[in-house]
């Protein structure tokens, strides 16, 4: 069996992180390299991942300096020796054979990446029917949860070896993933859910809304400044201003970062042709974009709340 490296970064997980870890070192699939990146995890997490490393020589272990996620399976990438790599978040586990399930769908399709269900989140059952690349790239770019994560997939290492992690708080694998979709010929899909996805009330796309929301808004304009397919890019624009009315939406409920309202209305209105004519955008969605076009926006003191 081909040698699979499993990349697991760490930070503030001590309570999640034991069924974590052996989730993965009880997979069917034993030709294992697992990469713990310890991100300078300011609770017990750093014991955790040491002791586990006495207890199976497959395992690695590394302490970093605290630079956030991407950083931490950025440097995990370039340790990997796996011909194949997976990604999984140390707050969650695995099914026994989703590792070596992923892996038969990529030796039997001959695709670089596969793609499985999971639990802990809502997605419909036919984006995990086979379908052509173009089209998953579609549903990735419009921000399509089961397409855009990273930790419901096997990668072919030579699909992913030269791409790096963006310095995102939120979105980043989806940028990561949008790249890697467009290098590769073929992906394969595995219905069965094989992953235990933890939502948690303290990760970071549970935190109140802050600046760390706009990285919603910066991974979609990634990913349109670098498509140039002119199908592709119209649903590129469909997630952008998706991602736009989402963040205005969190603004104005929050009453929080108003400085940034105006910069995201104007991306709305640079769309504006988009919305109206590309034949994917709703009439509630139009007429939306029309109330930011022709509204005047301004900020009320004292309470400096964004009024349209």
């Amino acid at each position: 069996m081909d040698k699979i490296s499993v990349i697991i970064p760490v930070y503030k997980t001590e309570k999640y992180l034991e069924k974590c870890i052996k989730s993965i070192t009880e997979q069917t699939h034993k030709n294992l390299e697992i990469i713990l990146i310890d991100d300078d995890s300011p609770d017990d997490s750093p014991r955790i991942c040491d002791e586990w490393a006495l207890k199976d020589d497959r395992i690695a272990v590394y302490h970093i300096e605290n630079k956030g996620v991407s950083n931490a399976r950025n440097i995990a990438l370039n340790l990997a020796q796996g011909e194949y790599i997976a990604f999984i978040d140390s707050d969650d586990y695995a099914e026994p054979n989703m590792i070596e399930l992923l892996y038969n769908s990529i030796k039997d399709n001959g695709s670089d990446i596969s793609v499985c269900g999971f639990y802990g989140g809502s997605y419909n059952d036919d984006l995990l029917n086979e379908l052509p690349l173009n089209t998953a790239l579609k549903y990735l770019v419009t921000g399509e949860y089961v397409y855009g994560v990273l930790w419901n997939k096997l990668y072919k290492k030579q699909i992913i070896c030269d791409l790096e992690m963006p310095p995102l708080v939120c979105c980043e694998d989806m940028v990561f993933n949008y790249f890697a979709f467009k290098k590769a010929k073929s992906i394969s899909m595995v219905s069965e859910k094989l992953y235990h996805y933890n939502s948690r009330d303290d990760s970071a796309s549970a935190k109140k809304f802050g600046v760390w929301a706009f990285d919603s808004v910066i991974s979609k304009e990634i990913i349109l400044d670098n498509e140039c397919d002119a199908d592709i890019r119209k649903y590129a624009v469909k997630g952008l201003i998706n991602s736009c009315f989402v963040v205005l939406s969190g603004i104005i409920q929050s009453n929080n970062c108003y400085e940034y309202f105006d910069k995201i209305r104007q991306i709305v209105i640079n769309h504006f042709k988009d919305v109206f004519f590309s034949g994917l955008f709703s009439k509630r969605e139009k007429l939306k974009t029309i109330v930011l076009k022709l509204s005047l926006i301004h900020i009320s003191e004292p309470t400096r709340r964004v009024v349209i």
